[in-house]
């Protein structure tokens, strides 16, 4: 059973969306997602590294979400009529990319000056520095959301050559922390993950639909849940980043965002 009401989820997956970006990478051919954030005053892009693959910084391309509600059907259902006009994905102005190949993160800094148009906005990481004192047991049990640009929550638009221009939709994809899972796991895989700086948890969906990897680079949010909170807001917390996908496991990998931060301000 769903954990949220209706209004409550569609709040948070509203709130989420306007600081989610897709990103395409390799001349348009890769598709990822990514997180705009903000952290005393310096501006970035949170992915996966992998997400990148071989395209510079003035290479890539970002979709942020326009000033509407989002539409409530899946991208790959939509017609050329439903959807109207098409974007092509934008330059953002990249001045650093810092990436982390081995654990599989990276943080594009833009340009202090830019201001997003209306629509998207920066999540404030400092929001996340609690969970720097966060247990298991404060954290097993809480839900977790992600929303991003999935490929198979997409469909080709027209081509040219064997070039396809595809129409990107975003997707969510509920799950929760295990303290059991965040026990247990580390003895079972590579040693460059570590409990200290990463997280799992379980994927739930259907993984035939949006395979599991498409939500790499996505943040992982806390819903507006925080302990002995007397009153829910619709003020999702971000806690990681997707960065790898265990198949025989099916368990997501994502860097705790908090591990970030430290490192950033190391």
């Amino acid at each position: 059973m769903d954990p949220l009401n209706r209004q409550q989820r569609q709040a948070n997956t509203e709130r989420i969306a306007s600081y989610t970006v897709g990103i395409a990478s390799e001349r348009n051919t890769g598709v990822g997602t990514g997180t705009l954030a903000l952290l005393d005053g310096e501006k970035f892009i949170l992915t996966a590294e992998h997400v990148l693959g071989t395209s510079k910084p003035d290479e890539l391309r970002f979709w942020l979400r326009p000033p509407t509600v989002m539409r409530d059907k899946a991208a790959k259902d939509t017609t050329n009529e439903e959807v109207g006009g098409f974007t092509i994905g934008e330059m953002l102005p990249i001045v650093e990319a810092q990436l982390d190949a081995v654990r599989d993160v990276a943080a594009l800094r833009l340009d202090p000056s830019y201001t997003l148009p209306d629509g998207p906005e920066f999540y404030d990481m400092r929001r996340s520095v609690p969970f720097m004192k966060w247990g298991e047991e404060e954290l097993d049990e809480l839900t977790l959301l992600m929303v991003g640009f999935p490929i198979d929550n997409s469909r080709e638009v027209t081509a040219e050559g064997n070039r396809k221009f595809m129409f990107m939709g975003i997707a969510e994809h509920l799950s929760n922390y295990s303290a059991e899972v965040n026990t247990k796991i580390w003895s079972k895989i590579e040693s460059k993950f570590s409990r200290d700086k990463d997280f799992a948890f379980t994927y739930n969906g259907d993984a035939k639909e949006y395979r599991p990897h498409g939500f790499s680079g996505c943040g992982v949010w806390v819903l507006g849940e925080t302990p002995n909170a007397p009153v829910w807001t619709p003020g999702p917390i971000m806690i990681g980043i997707v960065h790898n996908w265990l198949p025989k496991s099916g368990i997501l990998l994502a860097l705790k965002l908090p591990a970030f931060i430290e490192a950033e301000r190391a």
